[in-house]
């Protein structure tokens, strides 16, 4: 729910989070919380020790119209409301009869993620008896989305009457999965990284003996075979020789026009220190390491740790993960060789494919613009 509050908000909605338990995180979206859907609320206790004992009192519909009341007043401003689970898991009964009642004046989403009534683990004392039916009842003028193709398969076959579910797959907020740094993060919508075919990190000072210009060429031949790449240098200036400061002058400002949009040197924008150093290597798709001569080469061997295959010159480090972690790349003329190389590693193509089909802006883009404009108008 929070990747998703994030994922809405960076996309121009306002958000607001209506929970029983939890707390604002102090990001952009607001949360509401109502006690009466907290578990220590003493009505939704006593209702849930009933309903588990598999009885049904009084109290039931007392909390389930207390809930009415409570719940449209607070979804009154909202124009859509996402229900996570509620509509499909007997968690709080009552809340889901009394979402099945707020239905004709408010538009719900029944986003589901599990069902009780397709789960052999998820015991329901009388399935067929009221209120343990509604988890085979499907809900009036609301929209349900399956995050899965084996979720809208298994709500099409329990519910009735039957629903024909849209499918939304998750998303991943990789800010949020890594922790990344204030400084990367402020740097994500800029670099496209769901767009790029390729990501390469060259963790290097701009010296001449780290060869930058080479993978600057590697880059371009990339464009002109119509990748999308990306090259993200760490590229400090050589602080010890005036000349080493020219020379990272002139590497930067001479990029051929092709691959200008395709090469960042981040160190223009922020210092890289450690926590960002991580950062970037858990962001890139193979590491590329075109020095010219190096005492031993400790970015292969950091690049192993994170998982990452090496793209690199041989090296003194390179014989720690010759073979399946690396491919040995010197002329321009390998790089077709070097590609199906890289394109045969499991960790490359599940990284790749991760990061292009479940980043929050495609997912949003891809999926959730065309369903925001097709829920039903609610009849208030």
């Amino acid at each position: 729910m929070r990747d998703q509050a994030n994922m809405l908000v960076r996309a121009g909605h306002e958000v607001t989070v209506i929970t029983g338990l939890g707390r604002a995180t102090g990001e952009e979206y607001k949360v509401v919380l109502l006690s009466e859907l907290a578990p220590e609320d003493k009505l939704n206790a006593a209702v849930r020790g009933t309903l588990e004992r598999g009885m049904v009192d009084k109290d039931f519909n007392k909390y389930r119209d207390r809930l009415v009341k409570v719940l449209g007043k607070a979804l009154g401003p909202m124009d859509i409301t996402i229900v996570h689970n509620a509509f499909t898991m007997h968690g709080n009964l009552a809340l889901t009869a009394a979402l099945h009642e707020l239905a004709a004046k408010h538009r719900l989403i029944a986003w589901t993620h599990d069902l009780a009534a397709a789960e052999s683990d998820q015991v329901v004392p009388n399935p067929t008896k009221a209120p343990w039916n509604l988890m085979r009842t499907s809900a009036a003028n609301v929209l349900y989305i399956a995050v899965s193709e084996m979720r809208r398969g298994e709500l099409a076959q329990v519910l009735e009457p039957p629903v024909q579910a849209e499918v939304i797959p998750n998303m991943v907020d990789v800010a949020r999965l890594f922790g990344l740094t204030p400084e990367i993060r402020a740097s994500l919508a800029s670099l496209d990284l769901a767009e790029r075919d390729l990501i390469f990190f060259l963790p290097a000072r701009v010296q001449m003996r780290k060869n930058i210009e080479f993978a600057l060429s590697i880059i371009q031949r990339l464009c002109e075979m119509e990748f999308n790449p990306l090259l993200i240098v760490t590229g400090d200036k050589d602080g010890q020789s005036e000349g080493g400061a020219r020379y990272a002058d002139y590497v930067r400002q001479s990029l051929p026009e092709i691959i200008v949009g395709n090469v960042v040197f981040v160190s223009e924008f922020f210092k890289v220190q450690d926590d960002t150093l991580r950062d970037l290597y858990l962001l890139a798709d193979c590491l590329i390491f075109p020095s010219k001569r190096e005492g031993f080469g400790l970015p292969i061997i950091e690049a192993a740790l994170h998982r990452l295959p090496v793209w690199c010159t041989k090296m003194p480090a390179w014989w720690a993960v010759e073979g399946d972690g690396c491919f040995v790349l010197e002329s321009l003329d390998e790089i077709p060789r070097a590609i199906d190389w890289l394109q045969g590693q499991p960790t490359f193509r599940a990284h790749r494919r991760a990061r292009k089909m479940f980043d929050p802006a495609v997912v949003y883009k891809e999926y959730y613009e065309p369903i925001l404009e097709i829920i039903p108008t609610s009849s208030r």
